[in-house]
């Protein structure tokens, strides 16, 4: 008797509102010589267009979050890592994630009696973890300088600050689609 043919479910795809009121943040600021230059053997993503002079900036922000309710309490940590360095792929466009036939030419699927392109977009910018046997999560994720630019004058206001965090579960990994530092409550929007 012939085997039956098992097909294997697409993992399950779940989106969530997280809302965290920011409680506290450190920030570092580092410059230097590319490590690359000295080991490349060591380079993990090496690009020759990456600069020879590194500038970074780390930011952790902490806090509470305040949705959704099954979370309401825990403690979040989300680290963002600010660098300019063309292999981090901050810079990338839309027709860089554009599917593409075996002959190179870009995929159209139609829509409405209008041709669309179809895109293969990153699971996310970053990813949001649980710490295993206690009530906090962890993140990180990479951004632009500009955009650690804004986020620390926001800090550096006295007003009271909350974090928006789209996440989108696939299988088990969480992945952050966007982030927002706010002034108001994302929940209430």
């Amino acid at each position: 008797m012939p085997r039956k043919k098992t097909t294997q479910k697409k993992p399950q795809v779940e989106h969530a509102l997280v809302c965290v009121k920011v409680v506290r943040y450190e920030s570092r600021v580092s410059a230097g010589v590319s490590h690359h230059a000295y080991a490349p053997q060591y380079a993990w993503d090496l690009d020759d267009n990456d600069p020879l002079f590194e500038f970074s900036t780390e930011l952790r922000i902490s806090g509470l979050v305040t949705y959704p309710d099954d979370r309401a309490g825990n403690e979040l940590e989300l680290t963002v890592y600010g660098e300019a360095a063309n292999s981090r792929r901050l810079n990338l466009k839309l027709q860089d994630v554009h599917v593409r036939d075996k002959n190179g030419s870009p995929q159209y699927r139609r829509y409405r009696g209008t041709e669309i392109p179809v895109y293969d977009p990153p699971e996310g910018i970053g990813i949001i973890e649980k710490v295993r046997g206690e009530a906090s999560w962890t993140g990180w994720l990479r951004a632009s300088p500009q955009f650690m630019t804004d986020c620390l004058m926001q800090l550096g206001q006295d007003h009271e600050l909350f974090l928006g965090i789209q996440e989108r579960k696939v299988a088990r990994a969480r992945w952050i689609q966007s982030v927002t530092l706010q002034t108001t409550d994302p929940a209430e929007e």
